[in-house]
């Protein structure tokens, strides 16, 4: 185990006990594979009702995390100035929440999933404007040189690093949005799936189960859509029908 050399109320903080939420992650339904969910295993309110068995700095820490990972998709148009109110930003935004993650891995797991939608920002972005090479802070994404270099490259140079890449182009470039949606869940889906080795249930295991959380919720969404479209389609037919006889 080890501890911060800060405290809280005259305790030092744990960062790498792997049993510290047990009894939190053991109440919780397991997520099942993420297509053949039609909604995530617990509702938002329950969820929220168990988290607040964590402890106050992890608790604020997971609600930042969530905050900069549902922003959407980080484009070259982002800016790093500071809001009217005060408030930050998306791109110093992030910087502060990774500065404030002391836990190793899960820095690199919040990096990972920026690296990530910094990609996938970047390609449409291009694709609705060739011409307007990105500058400037627009993300803290170790690939930013990469893109801004090699902004004319069909995958910016990285299609053998990143193989999905190819195929997300494809699908931006002949516009279908739900093939396009799928896939980037699929691999946020199964880069969160790893192994936790040497994590158990540990405040880094609590960060995983809330983002598959997220992603479930989120394809749940897209799923009711598509059912709704299906439904009103069927409906237009029956109509035609009716009409034609």
């Amino acid at each position: 185990m080890t501890f911060s050399p800060d405290a809280v109320n005259g305790q030092p903080r744990q960062y790498h006990n792997q049993d510290q939420y047990l009894s939190l992650l053991a109440g919780l339904p397991a997520h099942l594979s993420l297509f053949s969910a039609n909604k995530p295993p617990v509702s938002r309110l329950t969820l929220e009702q168990r988290l607040k068995a964590l402890e106050p700095h992890h608790r604020h820490l997971l609600s930042e995390i969530e905050g900069i990972l549902q922003w959407g998709y980080f484009s070259p148009e982002m800016t790093h100035e500071f809001n009217a109110d005060g408030s930050l930003l998306p791109v110093e935004k992030i910087k502060a929440v990774l500065a404030a993650i002391e836990d190793h891995a899960l820095q690199t797991l919040v990096r990972d999933k920026i690296d990530f939608r910094t990609l996938v920002g970047a390609l449409r972005q291009r694709h609705q404007d060739v011409h307007n090479r990105p500058q400037g802070q627009w993300t803290v994404s170790r690939f930013k040189q990469n893109i801004e270099n090699n902004w004319q490259e069909p995958c910016f140079r990285l299609e053998h690093a990143m193989p999905w890449l190819s195929e997300a182009k494809q699908f931006i470039d002949s516009d279908q949005p739900l093939a396009l949606e799928k896939l980037l869940m699929k691999n946020a889906w199964l880069h969160l799936s790893r192994p936790l080795a040497n994590h158990g249930f540990s405040f880094y295991a609590v960060v995983i189960y809330v983002l598959k959380w997220n992603i479930v919720e989120r394809w749940s969404r897209y799923d009711g859509d598509l059912a709704v479209q299906r439904f009103d389609q069927l409906l237009q037919a029956g109509l035609s029908r009716g009409e034609a006889g």
